[in-house]
């Protein structure tokens, strides 16, 4: 085993042993071995190692997203090498505890907003406005902690910039997105990929029709994330009358507003059509 590889297995197995995911706050503990770790060299340490393996093997894809390369990855964490070009076009606040290190001669310089006091993330609310806070500057050797409860980071891009990042896994619904003219929320999207892909499963279901969906769409009416929820009684309509009904009947009473709300709408709807059709059959 290479030392960086070595280095990057002896930093996840501490961070694995020892991060409370119960207790989000142990996350900060491990910032003096983040430093450690992301010495003089990193970046062109682990390049080598990928431009290695690239011409070693043909078929070697590694884990890599544009712009960045994953290190490590686990249910808890995530370690990654992220090149930074270009200013994003929201600014977004984050669903994830992170440690920013800075890599190369250039400082990372970034804003911060605090979040509203009554910001729920699992609700969307577009009346919600964040509130700048501070500006700083963090210089390569130095690390930066994103409290994502309590702030968004806006990140300030005047030349590549490469930054080595440890993240938790989501403990945030939802990622949302907010202007940067008047700082209002846009949009929110699922936190997590594996929700974003049981949504458009069920919904691709629906589509299909077919009655051996009822089951597994039934299964998922249970789902931690609202998104998905909903998906599932949306699409259980395409396919059983009566099991749209069984499940708008216990989605009037999710704790999520939203769906309540959607759920009590579309079932006093769905009652009023069946009542209306049995009148006209009388």
């Amino acid at each position: 085993m290479t030392d960086i590889k070595q280095k990057i297995s002896d930093f996840t197995s501490l961070v694995g042993r020892r991060f409370d995911r119960d207790h989000m706050d142990s996350f900060w503990a491990f910032e003096p071995e983040f430093r450690q770790l992301v010495s003089e060299g990193f970046a062109a340490e682990v390049m080598n190692l990928q431009l290695g393996e690239l011409a070693a093997n043909p078929v070697h894809l590694g884990d890599w997203r544009p712009n960045q390369v994953i290190l490590y990855r686990a249910p808890a964490i995530a370690l990654a090498l992220t090149l930074l070009e270009a200013p994003r076009q929201y600014i977004h606040a984050a669903p994830f505890y992170a440690l920013y290190a800075p890599i190369g001669e250039f400082p990372l310089h970034y804003q911060r907003y605090r979040l509203p006091v009554n910001f729920r993330n699992e609700v969307f609310d577009p009346t919600m406005r964040l509130v700048a806070d501070e500006s700083g500057i963090v210089n390569p050797g130095e690390v930066l902690q994103l409290h994502s409860d309590q702030y968004a980071y806006d990140f300030v891009i005047n030349q590549p910039q490469l930054v080595v990042k440890l993240t938790t896994s989501a403990f945030q619904t939802q990622e949302w997105l907010f202007n940067r003219g008047n700082l209002t929320a846009w949009q929110a999207s699922d936190s997590e990929l594996a929700a974003t892909q049981l949504r458009v499963s069920a919904y691709t279901l629906g589509r299909l029709a077919h009655i051996s969906s009822i089951e597994p769409l039934m299964a998922i009416t249970d789902h931690t994330h609202h998104t998905v929820r909903w998906a599932a009684v949306q699409s259980l309509g395409r396919l059983s009358r009566s099991k749209a009904m069984e499940a708008l009947e216990k989605a009037v009473r999710d704790p999520h507003p939203h769906v309540a709300r959607a759920a009590a709408k579309t079932l006093n709807a769905l009652k009023q059509k069946i009542g209306g059709a049995n009148h006209d059959g009388n």
